[in-house]
Parts: C-alpha cells; sequence; structure tokens
C-alpha cells in the first residue's frame, strides 16, 4: 500500500512532461503554419515595391511551398538517420534566417532566396515536430491525446498570430515577413529543453537517388501547373516541365518499390487507409489554399480591404477549426468511422467553396461568414481522422520519413490548389477582359495599354497615368472579368474537391478504423 502515494506524483510528473513536450512541438509547427497568412497579404506589397512581374509574382508566390514539398521527405530521412530533434532544430534555425533574408530583400532574387530557405527550414520543423510526437507519447492512448492537443494548439496560435500577421501587414511587408522568423527562434529556445531526441536503429543505406528524384518531379510538376497562370496550358513553359515531371514521378515510384530500404515506403500505401489519407490531405489542402489565397485576394484587390482587415476577416475560419477539431475528436471517440468523417469534412469544405463563388463585386461581409465556418470544420474532419491513421501506421525506424509524408502530402494539395486556383483565374482573366472591351468598342491601339491600367491600379490604387475615360473603361470591365473568373475558378475548384472526396470515400473500408 505505501507504493501507491509514489506513483501518483510520478504519473502526475510524467503527464506534464508529455504535455510541456507536446506544447513544444506544436509551437516548432507554428512557423509555418503562420506564415501562408502572413505571406498571401503581405506578399502584395513586396511584389509592388519590389517590381515582379506578372511570371515573377506567379513563380515567387507558390516557391516556399515547391520547396517544402521537396525537401519534405529528405528531412524526414536525415532526421531518421541524424536524429529528428536535431533536423527539426535545424529547420528552426533556417527558418529564422529566412525571414531575415525576406524581410531584407532589396529585389526579387533575394525575397525569392529568403522564400526558398524558409521552404527548406519549415519542411524539418514541421514535418519532424509532428514525427516527434511518437517519441513523446508512444503509447496508442497518449498518442491520440497528443496529436488532437498538437492540431488544436496549432490551430489556436495560428488564429492568434495569424491577426497580429495581418497587423504588421498593415504596418509594412518587411516587418510582417519578421513574424515567422521570431517564432522559430522562440520555438527552438523552448524546443531546447523539453523535446527528446530520437533516431531509427536498424535502416539502410541513404536513399539519395529516390530523394532527388521525387524533389525533380515534384518541383518541376508544380512548376509546370503555377506556370499555366500566365503562359496558358498549351504553351511549352508549361508542358515540358509537367511531362518531365510526371516521367520523374513514375521512375521514382518504380525505382523505390524495388528497394529494400526506400526513402519513402511506398509499399505501406497499399494499405487503403494509407492512400485515402493521403489524397486526403491532398484534397482538404487544395482547399485551404484556395480559401486562404482567393479571398486574400478578392477582398484585397476588389473590396480594398486593408491587409488587418483581410487577416480579421479570416479568423472564422481557424476559430470553427478549434470547434472541428473537438467535435471530430468526440466522434472518433464513439467510433464514428474514418468512411463517414473524412469524406463528409471534404464534401462541406467543397460546398463551401462553391458557396463563395458566388460573390459579387460589392458582396458584403456577412455573405463569407457562414462558408467560413463550415469550411473551417469541414478541413478538420478531414484533417484529424487522416492524421491519426499517418501516426498509428508508421513503422518504428520509419517514423520521421512517414510522418513527414502528411506534411508532403499537405504541401503538395496547398501547392496545387495556389497553382491551380491561379492558373485558372488569370487564365481566365486576361482573355474575358479583352473580349469585353473588344465588344465594347475599345479600339486596337488602347488595347496596348491595358495591362499598364490594371497593374497600376493594383499597385498603387489609381490609374492617373492613363487616359482618364479609357482607364475607368478598362477598370470597369477589369471587375467584370475578375467576377467572372473568380466564379468559375472557385467552382472549378470545388468540383475537384468533392470528385477527391467521393474517391477517398470509395477507398476507405465501412467498418470502423483502427488508426
Amino acid at each position: 500500500m505505501s507504493a501507491i502515494p509514489t506513483v501518483e506524483p510520478v504519473i502526475q510528473k510524467q503527464a506534464v512532461v508529455t504535455r510541456t513536450a507536446v506544447c513544444a512541438l506544436a509551437s516548432a509547427s507554428l512557423a509555418m503554419s503562420v506564415d501562408p497568412s502572413v505571406h498571401n497579404i503581405a506578399f502584395v506589397g513586396a511584389a509592388n515595391q519590389l517590381g515582379m512581374t506578372g511570371n515573377q509574382r506567379s513563380l515567387v508566390a507558390s516557391i516556399g511551398t515547391l520547396c517544402i514539398a521537396a525537401a519534405i521527405l529528405a528531412t524526414g530521412s536525415l532526421g531518421d538517420r541524424l536524429g529528428r530533434k536535431k533536423i527539426m532544430q535545424a529547420g528552426l534555425l533556417l527558418a529564422v534566417i529566412a525571414g531575415v533574408v525576406t524581410s531584407l530583400a532589396q529585389n526579387t532574387a533575394m525575397f525569392a532566396a529568403g522564400r526558398v530557405i524558409g521552404g527548406i527550414g519549415y519542411a524539418a520543423s514541421f514535418g519532424l515536430s509532428f514525427a516527434l510526437l511518437r517519441a513523446v507519447a508512444p503509447d496508442e492512448a497518449q498518442m491520440s491525446r497528443a496529436v488532437a492537443q498538437w492540431l488544436a494548439l496549432q490551430t489556436v496560435g495560428v488564429v492568434v498570430l495569424g491577426l497580429l500577421g495581418g497587423y504588421l501587414a498593415g504596418v509594412g511587408w518587411r516587418v510582417a515577413y519578421l513574424l515567422p522568423s521570431a517564432i522559430a527562434a522562440l520555438a527552438f529556445l523552448f524546443c531546447l529543453r523539453n523535446v527528446p531526441e530520437a533516431r531509427a536503429d536498424n535502416l539502410g543505406p541513404f536513399d539519395t537517388l529516390g530523394l532527388v528524384l521525387i524533389a525533380v518531379g515534384l518541383v518541376c510538376t508544380l512548376d509546370g501547373v503555377s506556370a499555366s497562370a500566365s503562359a496558358g496550358w498549351g504553351n511549352p513553359k508549361v508542358l515540358i516541365p509537367l511531362a518531365i515531371g510526371v516521367f520523374v514521378l513514375l521512375a521514382f515510384a518504380l525505382y523505390e518499390m524495388q528497394l529494400q530500404h526506400p526513402a519513402f515506403p511506398i509499399r505501406l500505401f497499399r494499405d487503403p487507409e494509407m492512400s485515402a489519407a493521403a489524397l486526403s490531405g491532398i484534397a482538404f489542402n487544395i482547399g485551404n489554399a484556395v480559401v486562404v489565397l482567393q479571398l486574400s485576394l478578392l477582398w484585397q484587390y476588389l473590396y480594398r480591404y486593408h491587409p488587418f482587415k483581410v487577416s480579421l476577416g479570416l479568423t472564422p475560419l481557424s476559430l470553427a477549426s478549434v470547434v472541428g477539431a473537438t467535435w471530430v475528436g468526440s466522434l472518433l471517440a464513439r467510433g464514428v468511422p474514418n468512411r463517414t468523417l473524412i469524406p463528409a469534412g471534404l464534401f462541406t469544405v467543397a460546398a463551401s467553396i462553391a458557396w463563395m463563388a458566388f460573390a459579387w463585386e460589392s458582396t458584403p461581409y456577412y455573405f463569407f461568414l457562414v462558408p467560413l465556418l463550415l469550411a473551417g470544420v469541414g478541413m478538420m474532419f478531414a484533417q484529424t481522422p487522416a492524421a491519426r491513421v499517418f501516426v498509428s501506421k508508421s513503422p518504428p525506424d520509419l517514423v520521421g520519413a512517414l510522418g513527414s509524408s502528411r506534411t508532403f502530402f499537405g504541401q503538395v494539395g496547398f501547392a496545387l490548389g495556389l497553382a491551380l486556383s491561379s492558373s485558372f483565374l488569370y487564365g481566365l482573366f486576361s482573355p474575358e477582359l479583352h473580349s469585353q472591351l473588344v465588344r465594347a468598342g475599345a479600339a486596337p491601339g488602347d488595347l496596348s495599354q491595358v495591362s499598364g491600367i490594371v497593374q497600376s491600379y493594383v499597385s498603387v490604387g489609381s490609374a492617373k497615368a492613363f487616359n482618364p475615360q479609357f482607364a475607368y473603361q478598362v477598370l470597369t470591365k477589369a471587375v467584370d472579368s475578375y467576377v467572372f473568373s473568380y466564379r468559375i475558378m472557385m467552382l472549378a475548384l470545388a468540383a475537384l474537391i468533392a470528385l477527391l472526396g467521393t474517391v477517398v470515400c470509395w477507398q476507405l473500408p465501412g467498418r470502423k478504423s483502427r488508426a
């Protein structure tokens, strides 16, 4: 009987240690989680001040996400071999450097370099912060709670820090880009003493060729998709990198299937729950990118919202995500299967995006409130069960690689969402504007000024350097063209997410998930 009083304090102390470690790991994930909200608002000011062309804007806007997708598996594999905490900490330091370089950028090349460094740093810090949950909560029951806490803390952090990022973007884009850097610095210190080291014991040789193939394949594929926004889908600038990317990705898959110790355990995705969880990660992140990016642009370009107002306007999305995480956690505890939860989440996200498609040039904010709330809940219904599948089915020696692959699929989805939505929008916008002006009787000589008028309005809010009558006509038609292009794009992406939700529903078993 005397042992009982001494056991309880030990258990309580261990619980405190675990909670502290989960908080530290959540803080390590925050730099990457906050970066998109900061970037989507501050990038407009940065692009204008640095004089980026349309092609440069399209590339630089998504280059950080491309680098995350390209580096995520390499950093996960390095973590398995050298130490997951060590590589995560290195990623946080890179994130600190990236924020400084970006904020001090004097030209487009320096700005892009900062985004590239940040992408590599975020790949290591975010992916391995998730993978290290196994080290701080090895028990299955503890793991479920740790995943839920990690997601909830991350979401709350994004709500608070996203608002701060919006405010800082209003002060100046250079200040705003320092926020993820400051978060990474604080997380580095927090994790230093509160997160244990973990590495694999029985791994084969480092799969350099496989990691190079996946990086090249992803960058080429997504670069081709991104270029379609300005060049058009039939342009060689799009078709050549797309063809190379798809070929290299197929070569990667075949190569990995032959290896005894692959960098990416592709055979595990024969499991229908694993493949459905991966596809879900792509699908809901496409929706996340579309909502965050396209609403930010719509509100800034068309409604002329101040950056802080944009950030504040997106807050319901994050708040609803916290509610959605709590709700879906209780449903999972009651035994509701993944086959019900994940597709329901994806269909909700698709319906929300379709709702937002019917905004007009003067739509009041309250029109967006309900779909934002639904989208936040839907994203967590898709994300939380899928995250549990990745955690529960990771082999002990591949926790870093497989845990990071969850982030890899998410970043692929987010990059696709950015690229596809931008290519649809801008691919439709210019031809539609030209067509409307021709129908209105614009002279061929005047049409050469259209791009300059639109660019001037986007950059400084007016087009005083041009003929006032023609500039007014162009801007009036530009609003109509933008609304038309925005609507078609949103409906097309909503249909894509609904299609992916249908595929996920077909893949998942009807029985209760063991994840």
